[in-house]
């Protein structure tokens, strides 16, 4: 009998992954073709997506704010350029943080579900990862503008490592804003 228990036990926080694994995936599948659906139409339209852009441009608002003098800013159909003439830093598509974001929603989601409170820490979590990324480029940027090697230890270790631990900290954050959601309702 205790064997049956225990199964049966078993099943059922198997059936929990199980659920969570087929939210989390239709979520990240349909996300994922939503956004490549509005980067493909941006292309046809011959222009540079509307994150990339503004990504980048509060990403020069900061370094400008930092006091990188003669900060310039650019954008292109591919990307977007800021910096000092001859220390620019690219930003491209692929460095606006927004599939970190997708992610992080499809976690949001496999794991709660679809409800109101998990809409609300998919905003929020898109919010705080676009926060991070544009500090991330904003203060590249001046590291740039400095010049020395720390501009390429920080790009090539601690910078991904600070858009990763935003993500890290939502995940953390997560049961004690659903605990919020539920004392509310």
């Amino acid at each position: 009998m205790n064997q049956i228990k225990t199964q049966l036990r078993n099943s059922l926080k198997d059936e929990g992954f199980r659920s969570f694994i087929i939210r989390f995936l239709c979520t990240l599948l349909i996300l994922t073709i939503v956004y490549e659906s509005y980067l493909w139409l941006t292309e046809q339209q011959r222009e540079l997506d509307w994150v990339t852009y503004k990504v980048s441009e509060l990403s020069h608002a900061l370094a400008t704010a930092l006091g990188v003098a003669n900060c310039e800013f650019s954008c292109f159909m591919d990307g977007c350029r800021i910096g000092v003439e001859g220390k620019m830093i690219n930003v491209l598509e692929g460095c606006n943080g927004l599939m970190l974001a997708l992610v992080y929603a499809s976690y949001i989601v496999g794991s709660g579900g679809f409800k109101w409170s998990s809409l609300v820490q998919v905003i929020i979590g898109i919010i705080v990862v676009q926060f991070f990324n544009v500090f991330r480029i904003g203060m590249l940027v001046v590291l740039r503008d400095l010049g020395g090697d720390a501009y390429f230890f920080f790009i090539k270790y601690l910078f991904n490592v600070i858009i990763y631990v935003s993500i890290l900290l939502l995940w953390i954050l997560k049961p004690h804003v659903d605990h919020l959601f539920e004392s509310a309702s």
